[in-house]
């Protein structure tokens, strides 16, 4: 499993913490994907705090009204405190999560403000980047980092609120979005281009652009690149391909090139992200002949 997160206390409880004398706080925030082993969460008193968890990518199984049901990747789960908690992941499912632990006094009238609730908003990757920056600040505190955390997190909630509404209503014109969707996800390796993902939907492409990015808050490209890229950091996790090789199987003819977006969306390179995220060494031949990859 990998688990990367960032705490307000240096010292840290199960149970969370719940503090009534602040507005709102965040009190930890972090990432688990799970490739390896199954996870089990079993905390039948709950926790003091309040708790969201967004499946970014594969499925979570949870106890909830009385039954266990299985939620897909672009679900948000909200536990408040004292609630039962009980969920699992399963390895061969990789799944991909997020969760923030937050308290404070304000926390039942900003819930309901946004109409927070479990229910599924779409997979949004720009709730990704910001569930990011939220463990980046916590990790290194610098100056300002709880008002640049509570700010993220108002922007969470705010997201979360746009997404389920927008779900809600049906679209008023014969916008294949969904099914576009899914050939983006599974075609990612494609020669797509904003032109040949507006034919697809039979728009113009000023006006896909522009309902592209009102439902997912990204650009059709920055959609398609970071799905490229989600599927290039499985691949340099997986060990057995060099740079040049990845780079092909996400839709990139030049390798250099790759490596350039790879750092533009991760913030380091191929090689880097590899090193920083397993606990082993690099094989020798991943390392060398740097211009083959």
């Amino acid at each position: 499993m990998i688990n990367i997160s960032g705490h307000y206390r240096e010292e840290r409880k199960i149970t969370g913490y719940c503090d009534n004398d602040v507005p709102l706080m965040v009190n930890c925030c972090g990432k688990q994907i799970f490739q390896t082993q199954d996870y089990f969460c079993n905390r039948k008193d709950g926790r003091l705090d309040y708790q969201i968890i967004y499946i970014n990518r594969g499925n979570g199984h949870f106890y909830i009204n009385n039954e266990w049901t299985t939620l897909s990747a672009g679900n948000i789960v909200l536990y408040r405190p004292g609630i039962p908690q009980f969920y699992s992941y399963y390895a061969n499912e990789k799944p991909e999560v997020y969760w923030i632990h937050f308290t404070g006094n304000q926390c039942e009238d900003i819930l309901n403000t946004y109409d927070i609730k479990t229910c599924y908003i779409g997979e949004r990757l720009y709730l990704k980047l910001l569930f990011q920056e939220i463990i980046t600040e916590l990790q290194l505190k610098k100056v300002s980092y709880q008002d640049i955390v509570l700010h993220n997190f108002y922007i969470i909630l705010c997201s979360i609120h746009r997404s389920f509404s927008s779900l809600s209503k049906p679209f008023d014109n014969d916008f294949s979005f969904d099914r576009l969707l899914l050939e983006l996800n599974s075609k990612y390796a494609n020669k797509w281009s904003v032109s040949s993902m507006a034919n697809y939907c039979k728009l113009s492409e000023s006006y896909f652009s522009h309902m592209f990015k009102e439902r997912m808050g990204l650009s059709p490209m920055q959609y398609l690149n970071n799905q490229r890229m989600e599927k290039a950091k499985d691949f340099l996790l997986s060990n057995t391909m060099t740079i040049s090789n990845i780079a092909h199987l996400v839709g990139f003819d030049d390798p250099l090139y790759f490596s350039r977006v790879f750092k533009k969306y991760t913030g380091v390179s191929p090689q880097m992200y590899y090193l920083n995220t397993c606990n082993f060494n690099t094989p020798e031949w991943f390392l060398s002949n740097t211009s083959n990859r």
